[in-house]
């Protein structure tokens, strides 16, 4: 569909990473592990760029969710998520060293060395040393002590070798992400199909464009289950509003209407105000991360509020 756009575009840099196996090409916004590409979704790639940006040291949780969810009100609890994510796409669980720490009640960190290729520069190699007091240091100046020099020259060897696995793999790793019509996008939101709509979202698509000609975006349309189907399964329903939410999908987008997705989910029409969904969405917009208050209600009901107020 042409409504697709990549998260973080404009903080693409013609830059590579290396580490632990792994290579994050910031260029084309794309992650391999141990030479094969790996679907996954843009906001945990944000969050692995946050901390290859500070390998070594601690990003805290509002740190990440500044630098993440900069316009978006989000609860905490999407760090988590975001973390298991980027955890499952780089085999975490599976390695004697991990690659993401968590400092509990403070953030995360990345606990491996890693290196920054410069792509516009050619040959310029910048080496990132956890817990150093001068984290960037170039291939030309380092005095990097030799116990170090030898953790880099056997990354360094991992990255060849792994990028040397033969061109049929290399070209698979290059693949454009697929592209997906707008009926696709339809039928993963109707059948609640989470796992679709994180691909999706893993390809760029933008869960807050429009999907019909009242300018109802993606949650809007997940809550019309709410009306035709009530036997529907609220948690399946709640997953996929929070997995759009995390995405991207904005609580204060209105319609051409003037309803927001907390006017319409409440609404007994559709989920009610009892609904778990509802009940969520009321939490992310008042008592969530930079909560946005009432600029979840409906226009509708902002003008009520202001007569009522005798504006």
């Amino acid at each position: 569909m042409g409504n697709f756009k990549a998260n973080g575009a404009d903080r693409l840099r013609q830059r590579r990473w290396s580490f632990a196996g792994c290579s994050f090409d910031e260029s084309n916004w794309t992650l391999t592990v141990d030479g094969r590409r790996v679907p996954i979704e843009g906001k945990p790639l944000e969050m692995l760029r946050e901390l290859l940006l500070h390998a070594g040291h601690v990003v805290t949780k509002d740190e990440l969710l500044d630098r993440i969810w900069p316009d978006v009100t989000v609860v905490e609890a999407s760090l988590p998520t975001a973390v298991h994510k980027l955890r499952q796409a780089l085999g975490d669980d599976r390695r004697e060293r991990c690659i993401i720490e968590t400092v509990p009640g403070i953030g995360y960190r990345l606990a491996i060395p890693a290196e920054a290729e410069d792509l516009s520069t050619p040959a310029k190699i910048t080496r990132w040393l956890p817990g150093s007091p001068d984290r960037r240091r170039s291939s030309s100046a380092t005095t990097l002590h030799r116990g170090h020099m030898l953790v880099f020259a056997a990354l360094a060897v991992g990255v060849v070798l792994a990028f040397e696995l033969g061109s049929s793999q290399r070209a698979a790793a290059t693949k454009p992400a697929k592209s997906y019509t707008t009926r696709d996008v339809e039928n993963a939101l109707r059948k609640l199909d989470v796992g679709t709509v994180e691909n999706l979202l893993a390809a760029n698509w933008n869960p807050d464009a429009p999907l019909d000609r009242e300018g109802n975006g993606a949650i809007n349309y997940v809550l019309n289950r709410c009306e035709w189907d009530r036997g529907h399964n609220q948690e399946q329903l709640l997953l996929m509003v929070r997995t759009l939410v995390d995405g991207g999908a904005r609580l204060d987008r209105r319609n051409v209407w003037g309803d927001t997705p907390y006017s319409i989910s409440k609404a007994v029409r559709y989920c009610g105000p009892n609904h778990p969904v509802t009940r969520s969405i009321r939490t992310m917009c008042y008592a969530g991360y930079k909560p946005l208050g009432d600029r979840c209600l409906a226009s509708y009901e902002l003008a009520d509020r202001g007569r009522s107020d005798g504006s």
